[in-house]
């Protein structure tokens, strides 16, 4: 397969290398990433700046862009004349769980791709403190685990495969699961660096969920990996109010 690779860490992070070493020997790997780091960036687009891109070795690519214009770039101007069939976000170290899916540039990217029927996965890894080395290797062998099994085939055109992945080794984790995404009962807390001035998120803090159950969240805490399936498209499948409408005419 032609796999294009993505992150929103920077295109030289050791999560987006672990995935081209292990993709490299039996796919061709095309590689547009950011320049700089971007995480917490959302779908966010440059659209008041100009983006110098730079070819950094063969087939492999940095912008100084986010990585949803990562994306844009790769398939619209880099690879418009081969595009790919999938394309994998990652490895984030930090999972990208219930409202964070919403922030993360790595899902963000996985988004884009799906919006344009691209096969899309977004994969992540549990990081519970600054202090503690990402397990690569484990998302490493739980997303070979995955295209063995012909996962890439199997993802419902657009949609995002969201996989996040335990922070133990390969043979710790208790399993994989197809869960519903989580929504936190509170807000991520805030540090105050100089009191009522300067403030940074904390980050590494575990939050409470509404309803736990067959979750993101609920998995990784059993040190499972989880598997979620997400929409491109945003539109609620619940019940429109009964409202008097007009339909535009006279």
């Amino acid at each position: 397969m032609r796999i294009l690779l993505t992150n929103d860490d920077g295109y030289d992070q050791p999560g987006l290398v672990e995935l081209e070493n292990l993709l490299k020997h039996d796919h061709e790997i095309w590689v547009v990433a950011p320049l700089h780091h971007c995480s917490g960036t959302s779908h966010a687009l440059g659209l008041y700046s100009s983006m110098e891109l730079k070819e950094e070795s063969f087939r492999k690519w940095s912008l100084e862009g986010t990585p949803t214009d990562c994306v844009k770039i790769a398939l619209m101007e880099v690879m418009k004349d081969n595009p790919p069939d999938i394309l994998i976000s990652g490895i984030n170290p930090g999972a990208n769980l219930a409202n964070n899916v919403f922030y993360s540039g790595t899902v963000a990217a996985a988004t884009e791709a799906a919006l344009w029927d691209i096969t899309a996965i977004a994969i992540s890894v549990q990081v519970t403190s600054s202090n503690r080395k990402p397990f690569f290797r484990t998302a490493s062998y739980v997303l070979e685990s995955l295209m063995e099994k012909g996962i890439a085939g199997k993802i419902p055109e657009g949609t995002i495969l969201n996989i996040n992945v335990p922070e133990v080794e390969p043979d710790e984790i208790a399993g994989i699961k197809w869960t519903k995404m989580a929504r936190f009962l509170t807000d991520m807390s805030f540090r105050q660096l100089e009191p009522g001035r300067v403030f940074a998120y904390d980050r590494y803090r575990s939050l409470p969920v509404v309803d736990p159950g067959d979750s993101d969240v609920d998995a990784i805490s059993r040190s499972m990996v989880s598997l979620t399936l997400l929409d491109s498209n945003r539109t609620s499948s619940a019940v429109p109010p009964d409202l008097e409408l007009t339909d535009g005419g006279s």
